[in-house]
């Protein structure tokens, strides 16, 4: 079998590739660059009224992304492991895509402090992206080899960057000078735009990759149950996954600080460096610009080096960000750090999934590809928590600034930690159980086509 019939088409890959492009336009827009202040200062301005409670709008804004990111958690493992039963991933992942644009128009016609809808719209907007990838992301084993798997992979997140960079550009113009009602409805159209690229873009995944029956030693029908089924086992024998177990333990502790570090960076910067809004943007054009060939050079790096010698050297690199982000007194030094940060936030995301991707069975990718998920949204909540209570409880004894770069510091430590992990995932180890696994179900099947009576 040709290299090219077993790992998909070169369009497929492309397509693959592409989706990056499409999906990059909401995180760094619609969560980051622009939505997040838009939410707190417009959308929610006067906080959220739950009917028991009233959130006021930053505890609105962390309750929105805690609770998308806890369903994401509880929702992962099923979502993959239904993938891997019922080889009908692009069809859930254009389920997802659709709620995801759908929402992202409706926070377009939300109205100024109307709190509620907004709030839940960004629920349900957040909650539909972040799932999303367990199946996009379980697509990658069927499209390169396993030494070309890292190249693949940077280059999807370069291209990412690239399509966050440009579709931050056309929206520039629209950012205002500051988040109040005033610019509300020139910016409200934002959203729009970014829901239009995400869902124009991501086309061409949706129409030329192509679902795969379910590999060997998967069972067909009874998708649901099925699902329920293997997953419940999974949960029961993911101890014997040692090097898997080990490398989840890292990655939600430096994922978790990454996703932290880039939730509060527009905070940061406006209270330790007095950053305006439309700076704050082009910082994030500038993350994008310097990430594209980050991402790209790390995926090459990871196919010569292995995935956990590239991910250490990038969490290495992160520890670096974090002390010179809390050293820094000037606007223009701070430009030196964000260039540095643009490189890693790619890199350590590409090689994270592509190493995944090297340790799982090739029938059960999207279920792990899933507890890849589980780890990472898991730890949402845990990073900005600690990073508020940080910053709230030394500002009252040093001021806001020393504040944020105490808390800044501590979220630094994860990274440390996670590196300490990651030193004892043995990725040869874990490579050669997953081929084990994925040789012992051929064998099944080919034992059951022997076994079937043949016409006489």
């Amino acid at each position: 079998m040709s290299e090219e019939t077993q790992y998909g088409t070169r369009r497929e890959r492309i397509a693959w590739m592409v989706f990056d492009f499409a999906n990059s336009a909401f995180p760094t827009i619609a969560l980051t660059a622009f939505g997040g202040p838009y939410f707190v200062s417009v959308l929610a301005d006067e906080g959220v009224d739950l009917g028991f409670a009233t959130l006021g709008p930053a505890a609105a804004w962390g309750a929105a992304i805690s609770i998308a990111m806890g369903l994401v958690t509880l929702s992962s493992p099923l979502m993959g492991a239904l993938a891997d039963r019922s080889g009908k991933k692009r069809i859930l992942l254009a389920v997802y895509v659709a709620i995801c644009v759908v929402a992202t128009i409706g926070l377009g016609l939300v109205p100024p402090g109307a709190g509620l809808p907004a709030f839940l719209l960004y629920i349900l907007a957040i909650f539909s992206f972040e799932g999303g990838y367990v199946f996009y992301n379980a697509f990658l084993p069927e499209l390169a080899p396993p030494e070309r798997i890292g190249s693949l992979s940077g280059n999807g997140w370069a291209l990412g960057y690239i399509g966050g960079l440009l579709a931050l550009v056309l929206c520039y113009g629209l950012i205002p000078e500051d988040y109040d009602a005033a610019g509300a409805a020139r910016a409200s159209n934002i959203f729009f735009i970014v829901a239009a690229w995400y869902g124009a873009f991501s086309v061409p995944a949706l129409w030329f990759l192509h679902d795969r029956p379910p590999a060997p030693g998967q069972a067909r029908g009874g998708y649901l149950k099925s699902a329920f089924s293997e997953l419940a086992r999974t949960i029961k024998t993911i101890k014997s996954y040692r090097v898997v177990l080990i490398f989840l333990a890292a990655y939600f502790l430096y994922n978790d600080a990454i996703t932290t570090v880039i939730e509060f960076v527009g905070i940061y910067t406006k209270e330790v460096l007095a950053f305006t809004p439309r700076e704050n943007a082009m910082i994030f054009l500038v993350l994008n610009l310097v990430a594209a060939p980050g991402a790209m050079g790390f995926g090459y790096v990871l196919d010569r080096i292995g995935g956990r010698k590239a991910i250490s050297l990038t969490l290495v690199l992160w520890v670096i960000v974090v002390i010179l982000a809390a050293v820094t007194t000037t606007k223009n030094g701070f430009w030196g750090v964000a260039a540095l940060a643009a490189v890693v936030i790619g890199a350590s995301q590409a090689s994270s999934r592509s190493l995944m991707a090297r340790l799982a069975p090739k029938k059960r990718v999207g279920e792990f590809m899933g507890f890849l998920a589980l780890s990472g949204k898991a730890s949402a909540v845990l990073g900005p928590t600690i990073y508020g209570f940080v910053a709230t409880v030394m500002a009252d004894k040093y001021g806001v600034a020393m504040g944020h770069r105490i808390a800044i510091s501590t979220i630094g430590s994860f990274f440390v930690f996670a590196l300490l992990i990651l030193s004892r995932v043995d990725e040869e180890k874990g490579m050669r159980q997953a081929a084990a696994e994925d040789a012992e179900g051929e064998d099944e099947a080919d034992g059951d086509a022997d076994a079937a009576p043949h016409p006489t």
